[in-house]
């Protein structure tokens, strides 16, 4: 059970510390702390509840609509509807305890009809039902009170549940919450957050402006490191890369182009240039400003966008590109390949750069530092043989498929 993190709306208590951004902006990395702890249960389903706009964080999940009501209304009705859906057991949790972990989200039920986890304010983090009906569980139950999980316990029994008590954790709602919870887990994307706005970073930005500042520094010349918690580098950075002219790898990639061309990602220009030299019209986007700037100077036009928002031309170009590790952003590979199918004419071609890896396919948070900024995002690691997988799901046509320098393309066609 989620919503989305917006300003003003959401951990309205932390604002006698922080700003509406800043709170915003530590919700959105409890949520991602959260969503990833679930990615890595092994579990039958997983859904998302959700309130507003996910903006790429259901990937991996479905994503449904919470509805209208109270929190209990909201609650049952989610939990009713999962439970129609296939047998339970279910479990659901909030957005509010970034450091739950896979292994807190397997523990056994040993038999119980239901499992409650506690909170230290009096509430509870976790709820889990073997049956239904769920609404009745919540019906009469005071929400958002020091006595909530008192009470839902209770009611769980007068119903005739067995009940196993999960670990109580602490969840994130003042000031104080936040501070302990990013002292006692500082490897979490929500103590990373937490570290950057109390060491002064006063601006309250959202992920997307975290990853602009990111490759403005990276783009403007300081290193950019990234890591993993598993030793892997899914975007295999490389800033020589970025800035040199396009290499012979590169120009067989713009031999397959069909003009026009966009360039999803396109950082200091190199591949627009190279396509814009070879006689074919093209334009690049990326979120960086630096990196457009960049583009610019070497006379490779170039914008600044969001994928994900308008863009020139769509439904018009002849080939998207996504070259490096662009495929990966946002680790919602299918999501973003459907966007670049909205920007290329019918019969159009989507040529992307994958792992070297062929079979390869899964996503990652990943820590990226450039100077004094950091921030985490996912990223997808996907190979050429994960590609055409997803592709025949998609309804695209694997068109090529070539190697040369240690790289790997994939040219998709619609259809």
């Amino acid at each position: 059970m989620a919503k989305e993190p917006v300003p003003g709306r959401v951990k309205t208590r932390l604002q006698s510390v922080f700003t509406p951004g800043q709170a915003s902006r530590l919700a959105a990395a409890a949520l991602d702390d959260t969503l990833e702890a679930v990615r890595h249960t092994p579990v039958r389903r997983r859904i998302l509840a959700w309130e507003g706009n996910p903006a790429g964080r259901g990937a991996g999940f479905e994503v449904i609509d919470q509805g209208s009501g109270g929190l209990g209304d909201r609650l049952g009705r989610a939990l009713d509807r999962a439970l129609a859906d296939s047998p339970g057991p279910i479990m659901v949790i909030a957005m509010d305890t970034p450091q739950v972990t896979r292994q807190l989200l397997q523990t056994s039920w040993d038999g119980a009809d239901a499992v409650i986890g506690l909170t230290e304010d009096g509430g509870y983090w976790t709820i889990g039902l073997r049956r239904g009906p769920a609404a009745e569980v919540f019906a009469a139950v005071p929400m958002s009170t020091d006595r909530t999980g008192a009470a839902q316990l209770a009611r769980l029994l007068d119903l005739g549940y067995t009940v196993k008590l999960l670990p109580p954790l602490r969840d994130v709602d003042t000031p104080g919450d936040a501070a302990a919870l990013a002292d006692q887990y500082p490897d979490l994307a929500f103590s990373c957050t937490h570290r950057m706005i109390t060491a002064g970073n006063p601006t309250g930005l959202g992920p997307a402006e975290d990853l602009r500042m990111i490759f403005d520094h990276a783009y403007g010349g300081l290193p950019l490191r990234a890591a993993t918690d598993v030793g892997v580098d899914p975007l295999r950075v490389s800033a020589d890369l970025w800035r040199r002219p396009a290499d012979a790898v590169d120009r067989l990639v713009v031999a397959r182009c069909q003009a026009p061309v966009l360039d999803l990602g396109c950082g200091p220009g190199r591949m627009v240039a190279a396509l814009t030299e070879s006689g074919r019209s093209a334009l690049g986007v990326d979120l960086s400003a630096a990196a457009v700037e960049a583009s610019l100077r070497r006379g490779a036009p170039a914008l600044r966008r969001d994928v994900t928002g308008p863009l020139p031309g769509e439904g018009r170009w002849g080939t998207v590109l996504l070259m490096d590790s662009n495929l990966g952003l946002g680790g919602d590979a299918d999501g973003l390949l459907r966007r670049c199918m909205s920007l290329v004419t019918a019969g159009g071609l989507i040529i992307c750069e994958t792992d070297p890896e062929p079979a390869v396919d899964r996503t990652h948070r990943v820590l990226l530092t450039a100077g004094s900024v950091s921030g985490y995002v996912r990223w997808a690691q996907i190979g050429a043989d994960a590609l055409g997988e997803r592709a025949r799901r998609l309804n695209l046509m694997v068109n090529e498929r070539w190697s040369a320098g240690g790289r790997t393309f994939v040219a998709l066609r619609t259809l």
